[in-house]
């Protein structure tokens, strides 16, 4: 799998809604992604974690394993979203009944504050599938 360089494109509008790849790539065994991950090899991307806003699931440092082909948060889950200005992890609830349809952006943090907004406006790049922490 590619591991995403997320310096690349950085800074308001500037995200052209590809990811670029690192010089970094990770191994993984065909039966893990096709089972495990419900997922085929192209789809999957690793992404670096910058920030607090999802301790304790997700620390500074840490990698997460997306699904680009999976941007629908139904079920709810952790998703990489652009926010506009970078890359970021948030869980994301689909509220229902909500005519236009609009999504809860929840941060795990209780430091940080949930946002509320149009489903149309979040651009989604994919959803968490696995994460790999240093000890």
């Amino acid at each position: 799998m590619p591991e995403a360089d997320t310096r690349l494109g950085s800074g308001a509008g500037a995200w052209s809604g590809d990811l670029r790849e690192s010089k970094e790539a990770w191994l993984f065994a065909d039966s893990l992604i096709r089972h495990e991950f419900r997922a085929q090899p192209g789809d999957l991307w690793m992404i670096g974690v910058d920030g607090d806003s999802m301790e304790p699931l997700l620390s500074s440092g840490d990698r997460i394993l997306i699904g680009v082909s999976r941007m629908v948060p139904v079920p709810p889950g952790i998703f990489v979203i652009w926010d506009g200005v970078g890359l970021v992890a948030k869980r994301i609830e689909h509220v229902p009944h909500s005519e236009p349809p609009r999504v809860v952006l929840k941060s795990l943090n209780p430091e940080y504050d949930s946002h509320e907004c149009s489903a149309e406006e979040v651009r989604v790049v994919g959803r968490g599938v696995w994460v790999s922490r240093r000890m």
